[in-house]
């Protein structure tokens, strides 16, 4: 199924329980100023169910943020594309991944090193494979409960980084 606001009842979604995912995944959006819109369509994909299963990649991005809590910084990116890159092998993931942490500060390169990209590695080599999930049906379902019956566990907060 496509992820759009036309499939996704997000007041619907706001009426859910606090520790709930669709809650989270809603709170990501409000609070990161997207919606299930904001990914435009494929292109330059001839085959139709390949030109699918890019799209519903890319839909489904945003609830990889919400499972992991990452942000949309340049950070959050970075270590979502690491654990993508992991499960997809896709070129454009490992591409980021290597040349996104060049925007950084060097403590944020070290912190990224030391502690992001060896959770995204474990985590995309335990974890559920995130392709293969309907997100959609787990909207009602505890957080905690969804993230364990994944395998995903949270990362290490964000911030404060090391001073350099």
């Amino acid at each position: 199924p496509r992820i759009s606001s036309k499939t996704i009842d997000l007041e619907a979604l706001r009426r859910l329980p606090e520790d709930t995912f669709g809650h989270a995944y809603l709170q990501f959006l409000d609070n990161c100023g997207v919606s299930p819109d904001t990914r435009a369509p494929v292109k330059y994909v001839d085959d139709v169910d390949l030109a699918y299963i890019m799209q519903r990649y890319r839909e489904v991005h945003d609830f990889l943020h919400a499972l992991t809590g990452m942000p949309i910084s340049v950070m959050g990116e970075i270590v979502v594309k690491w654990l993508e890159m992991v499960q997809t092998g896709l070129p454009m993931c490992a591409l980021s991944s290597v040349f996104g942490p060049l925007q950084l500060t060097t403590s944020e390169q070290w912190r990224l090193t030391t502690t992001y990209v060896p959770w995204a590695l474990q985590c995309g080599i335990d974890s559920q494979f995130f392709m293969n999930v309907f997100y959609e049906r787990h909207f009602e379902e505890s957080l905690p409960s969804l993230r364990q019956r994944m395998q995903i566990p949270m990362p290490p907060p964000l911030y404060p980084l090391p001073s350099q």
